[in-house]
C-alpha cells in the first residue's frame, strides 16, 4: 500500500512541475514580453540558458521572468522518463515607478 502512495505521489510531483518567478517591488510591468521555449536535459539539470536583457528589454529593466512548464511539456517529460525535459521562459519588462 505505500508503494502505491509513493507512486501516486511521484506521478503528481511530475505531473505539477514547478515554478520559478521573480518580482521586483519597485518595479512595474510594461507590455513587452518576451517568451522562449527551452530544450532542456535530464530533468532539467543539463542546458544552461543566457539571456542578454539589454537586448529584450529598453534600459535592461526586469519586472518579472517565469519558467515553468505547459502540460504537453510535462508529457513529454514524463513519456522520456525525464531525459527530455522542455520548458517555457517568459520574461516582462519593467517600467520604473516614479
Amino acid at each position: 500500500m505505500i508503494r502505491y502512495y509513493c507512486l501516486i505521489l511521484i506521478f503528481a510531483l511530475f505531473i505539477g512541475g514547478c515554478q520559478v518567478q521573480v518580482r521586483y517591488p519597485t518595479e512595474f510591468p510594461s507590455k513587452t514580453t518576451v517568451t522562449h521555449e527551452e530544450n532542456f536535459w535530464f530533468w532539467g539539470l543539463v542546458g544552461e540558458k543566457k539571456y542578454e536583457i539589454y537586448d529584450l528589454c529598453p534600459q535592461g529593466r526586469v519586472y518579472e521572468i517565469l519558467i515553468y512548464n505547459t502540460y504537453m511539456q510535462s508529457t513529454y517529460t514524463v513519456l522520456s522518463l525525464g531525459i527530455y525535459s522542455p520548458r517555457t521562459v517568459l520574461i516582462v519588462c519593467s517600467i520604473r515607478g516614479e
